[in-house]
């Protein structure tokens, strides 16, 4: 068996914080492990974060060049033709 050189760190959040915020907002232990493991750590935060609306959304236009993306998707609809998607598989992964 090849033994791995590297060691996986998991944090593990604190569980006071975890089964109070599971409490209060009335979630599984397992999805407030979660958010505990990505940095929110009040009600106020977990419901920002779970129940986010377009106003908490940057705008798209502020991305380069994205007027062109939208015109050309605009033409390849109006021209009936395939659109292929690319997108990071882990994107969300990210911390806030």
């Amino acid at each position: 068996m090849i033994q791995s050189k590297k060691r996986w760190k998991i944090d593990r959040p604190d569980e006071e914080l975890v089964n109070q915020l599971a409490k209060d907002l009335k979630l599984s232990t397992m999805l407030t492990k979660i958010l505990v493991s990505r940095g929110i750590t009040t009600s106020e935060q977990a419901n920002a974060y779970l129940y986010m609306d377009e106003t908490n959304l940057h705008d798209p236009f502020l991305f380069h060049d994205m007027q062109k993306a939208v015109d050309r998707i605009k033409q390849a609809i109006d021209t009936q033709k395939k659109i292929t998607i690319f997108g990071d598989y882990d994107a969300g992964a990210t911390r806030f």
